[in-house]
């Protein structure tokens, strides 16, 4: 089973493998999967900060800017893509933890990575509301 989860709760002995799905990662413990094709473009990570900085990073940032961007930016991304499917069928076989540093799941792109993972069949563990961005995703990838 898939989880999506935080930095702090990598464990090589709770998980078959834990995946950093990270632009860059601060540290990288040699028991953890560098991931950074799951994780949002440079330019979106600076758009992210940015909007931090200046008190702006909202709900309303993150639905109306974030998501569509990371959106588009897996659509464009085969070795992405690609990596998604392989999680779905994995996820019947192995525990893999997917983790960044954001504290807040609802408001970082791995709730993106989860909703997309849960629409296509992957077994993981993630809120059922996340399903909106594989739904979106669909839509956006019709265009």
């Amino acid at each position: 089973m898939l989880r999506v989860g935080n930095y702090l709760e990598l464990d090589k002995n709770q998980y078959d493998e834990n995946w950093l799905i990270v632009r860059k990662p601060d540290e990288l413990p040699g028991f953890v999967k560098y991931v950074p094709v799951l994780s949002p473009s440079p330019e979106l990570f600076r758009k992210y900060r940015d909007a931090f900085h200046v008190g702006a990073f909202n709900l309303e940032f993150f639905d109306q800017v974030y998501v569509p961007q990371f959106l588009k930016e897996l659509i464009e991304n085969t070795e992405a893509l690609s990596i998604l499917q392989s999680l779905a069928s994995v996820s019947k076989e192995k525990d893999i933890l997917l983790a960044c540093y954001c504290g807040v799941e609802s408001m970082c792109h791995r709730s993106i990575i989860a909703g997309i993972l849960l629409g296509m069949g992957a077994e993981i563990d993630a809120e059922p509301k996340y399903l909106k961005y594989y739904e979106q995703y669909q839509i956006l990838n019709k265009k």
